[in-house]
């Protein structure tokens, strides 16, 4: 026979070894995503280099700000991936690099926001601008126009937007699989269940909850990640100016920019404000020692310690009234019947339990 011990230690070792492989497959991902980032920083200095000289008119002058800020953003999540793959792909988590990633993340959400809007601010109106192109590789190039001192460059322009058109794919793919994988990690991490949530070491420094938020908050910013990028799809690969995609890409930037606040300042938190206790697993046992997290959910010792309130105040009362108000089944209100209580207050259905003998007021007696 095999004993519980056994059982347990076999379980726990095919949990680390499917948690080695998620990280492995994050590494993956985290390199394939740094060199999607240099592509756009490349891709996005010619941009720069066709759009932004001066004078510029109204196009250049947007297409320039947009350019400029979207180029804070691929830096940003260039140095982002880096620092994430120097944590994901050791064989340990380098908290110091962790703490890089929340910085250099919100940096990059600070750029495609600053972008995004930028955009949103010429797309989403109820009159669009009036432009003098529907190819979205030469609005705002001034070497198009041939400006004084520059050569017609046409061509280097569709070329760039083509790299932008793969560039655009390959960052669809790539957040598709970061959401994946952030979602295993919420799953599977145990920063997200209320054992982490209760222990001495949530409540002195915040790290589980921050590592969880990492996780959940990295997922719907990936997710609204890909609505971004597949909007920009739209755009580039077709070569073609569609006002409302672009409202769309901008919009969903806003979105990303937004919600990309919340998991790398989560990051910051664990790996940066609290940097010494991360690195150190023998402090976090040591700080998880001060006291024994309950083996039950808290929300049911409360509902236990309620029911035991009641229990008190009602022999108070029967004393006081000299008649005994219990009944058979009020003294038996057992553990089953407080987590379908817990249940109930939390929204779930209890018709059908209700109905059962379990639910002791399912019943009306004389």
């Amino acid at each position: 026979m095999i004993s519980v011990d056994e059982i347990k230690t076999y379980r726990a070792a095919k949990k680390a070894k499917r948690a080695r492989e998620a990280k492995k497959a994050f590494c993956a991902f985290n390199v394939l995503e740094a060199f999607i980032s240099v592509m756009g920083m490349g891709d996005d200095i010619n941009a720069i280099i066709r759009t932004c000289p001066p004078p510029r008119d109204g196009e250049s002058e947007l297409a320039c700000q947009v350019n400029g800020a979207i180029l804070v953003g691929w830096v940003g999540n260039l140095a982002a991936k880096l620092s994430f793959a120097a944590s994901n792909c050791a064989i340990t988590t380098n908290v110091n690099a962790l703490c890089s990633v929340g910085v250099t993340g919100l940096v990059s959400a600070m750029g495609e926001l600053a972008a995004t809007a930028s955009l949103a601010a010429a797309t989403c109106v109820p009159t669009p601008p009036s432009l003098t192109t529907t190819k979205i590789s030469v609005l705002g190039d001034q070497t198009v126009r041939g400006a004084p001192g520059r050569r017609l460059m046409i061509g280097e322009g569709a070329i760039g937007n083509g790299v932008q058109c793969g560039i655009d794919v390959g960052m669809v793919v790539t957040n598709i699989a970061n959401m994946g994988l952030a979602i295993n990690g919420a799953v599977n991490s145990g920063m997200c269940g209320w054992k982490a949530k209760a222990s001495p070491l949530n409540k002195l420094t915040g790290i589980p909850e921050a590592l969880c938020a990492v996780d959940i908050g990295g997922a719907v910013t990936y997710i609204s990640q890909v609505v971004t990028f597949i909007n920009l799809i739209v755009v580039h690969c077709n070569d073609f100016l569609d006002i409302s995609a672009l409202c769309g890409a901008s919009v969903a930037g806003i979105t990303t920019a937004a919600a990309a606040i919340s998991p790398y300042g989560a990051a910051v938190h664990a790996a940066c404000r609290e940097n010494h206790i991360a690195k150190s697993p023998k402090l976090q046992e040591k700080i998880n020692g001060l006291y024994d997290v309950p083996d039950v959910p808290r929300r049911l010792t409360e509902l236990k310690d309620a029911m035991a309130n009641v229990r008190e105040i009602r022999g108070r009362l029967e004393k006081e009234l000299g008649f005994n108000a219990s009944s058979a089944r009020g003294d038996s209100f057992s553990e089953a019947n407080m987590e379908m209580l817990l249940h109930l207050m939390e929204g779930e259905s209890g018709q059908e339990k209700a109905s059962t003998g379990l639910w002791p007021f399912s019943q009306c007696e004389a």
